[in-house]
């Protein structure tokens, strides 16, 4: 986070990987966003004529070019170069308090999984939305924020509106190292960290699973973020379901977000009479009982 942030981990522990990220030329005329260090919707709409791209800012970081780009009133945090736009976050200007990432959205199902939701941790912050929202939305919620480029994440604070909280800690460190130092329990788990291609080998494997499950209060929930079209689900669906036996999944387009946890599996009129609750009482941008209505099968 910017300088200013209290509670950011002292320790800078970046991945030696170095990968290329995608960008949008000003002479693409389809809008591609997806997945970065974090997040993963991939949409593509074709644009006529050409969108305009407005560079805000941008610097050369350990994993490539990173910028602020601005296409038809939203706002990206994009990595490149290249011919498409890979995004790790968007805000759309007209709705600055909204979550315009879908996905995102279903992430803060943790919050009517989890009872309490008061201690939350994301991997995977990017320019810090979801981070925002929670904080924004669920004011009984303490956030830790971990994210391994501290890069984004100060782009964040300059031109996402991610700000110093008394309740909110960042960390820029490696996810999984940064959990495995940790000792801390949390009631909701969000899993947002992704590299250009897919979920790090690191963040799907079984003993991170088993690691994270460790650090989960009892009633919690982790909250999984896959993008269908890559990643590999028979991968990943067992090695999350040996830890946390319990998966839930809800789609919308490409993108699913999978509520893991311990114990009996909640029905969806316990969850439904949960979220309406939550909308009553603390009245969310997003209200969560619509959110339920995206819940599926089986992956």
């Amino acid at each position: 986070m910017v300088g200013a942030m209290n509670a950011r981990s002292t320790g800078l522990n970046v991945a030696p990987r170095q990968t290329r990220r995608s960008w949008l030329g000003l002479a693409v005329a389809s809008l591609l966003p997806g997945a970065a260090l974090t997040g993963c919707e991939r949409v593509q709409q074709a644009l006529q004529p050409t969108p305009v791209l407005k560079v805000i800012e941008e610097r050369q970081t350990q994993f490539g070019r990173l910028a602020v780009v601005e296409v038809q009133r939203k706002r990206y945090l994009a990595y490149g170069p290249g011919s498409e736009i890979v995004y790790q976050s968007v805000l759309d200007l007209d709705r600055p308090l909204e979550l315009a990432a879908s996905y995102q959205r279903l992430m803060m199902l943790g919050v009517v999984y989890a009872e309490p939701h008061a201690r939350m941790l994301q991997i995977g912050v990017g320019a810090g939305n979801m981070t925002g929202y929670a904080l924004r939305n669920f004011p009984g919620a303490v956030v830790d924020a971990v994210d391994i480029d501290r890069h984004a994440v100060e782009l964040g604070a300059r031109h996402f509106g991610l700000a110093p909280h008394p309740r909110l800690r960042v960390h820029i460190q490696d996810g999984r190292a940064w959990l495995e130092a940790s000792q801390a329990q949390f009631d909701v788990i969000m899993l947002d960290a992704y590299d250009d291609k897919s979920i790090p080998p690191a963040l799907m494997d079984a003993t991170f699973f088993a690691t994270v499950a460790a650090h989960l209060a009892p009633g919690g929930v982790v909250m999984q973020n896959v993008y269908l079209p890559g990643v590999d689900t028979r991968r990943l669906l067992p090695a999350l379901r040996s830890a946390l036996p319990q998966v839930d999944v809800y789609r919308i387009g490409d993108s699913a977000v999978l509520a893991a946890y311990r114990g009996s599996a909640r029905t969806p009129q316990a969850l439904q009479a949960r979220a309406q609750a939550l909308d009553a009482a603390l009245r969310p941008v997003h209200p969560l009982a619509g959110l339920l209505e995206f819940r599926v099968g089986p992956l």
